[in-house]
């Protein structure tokens, strides 16, 4: 009975919680964008240029980038230039109170509140 309750517990879904508002762009060479996310391996969308400063309160954020309404919990990310070179790679890792974030290949800002995060994607 324990057993099986490690193994159900171990291939649940890593997603939990009440959804929250994240916001995706890059600020790029212009000859790059636009970008597409892809989440765990699923297409999210195409990632705005846009040039402004990273935070949760830039109206231009919240109008214009790509945004997702998701679970916290760990994600793996890929950024994919508009020639479907991988520009950005990594993982990030939210809750309500922290954001953690890693990258293999680019990277990213992020700026958090409770229940919003916004993340920048750039890359050299």
């Amino acid at each position: 009975m324990l057993l099986a309750f490690i193994v159900f517990s171990l291939t649940t879904c890593k997603k939990y919680g009440k959804p929250q508002d994240l916001f995706f762009y890059s600020d790029i060479d212009s000859a790059f964008a636009p970008m597409t996310l892809f989440l765990d391996d699923e297409l999210k969308g195409e990632i705005p240029n846009l040039h402004v400063q990273i935070s949760t309160d830039n109206d231009t954020i919240t109008r214009e980038a790509l945004h997702l309404s998701l679970k916290p919990g760990k994600y793996n990310f890929i950024a994919k230039d508009n020639q479907g070179n991988v520009r950005c790679d990594g993982w990030f890792k939210f809750s309500k109170n922290s954001t953690k974030t890693s990258s293999t290949k680019g990277g990213q800002g992020v700026a958090g509140s409770d229940n919003t995060k916004v993340f920048e994607f750039f890359f050299n």
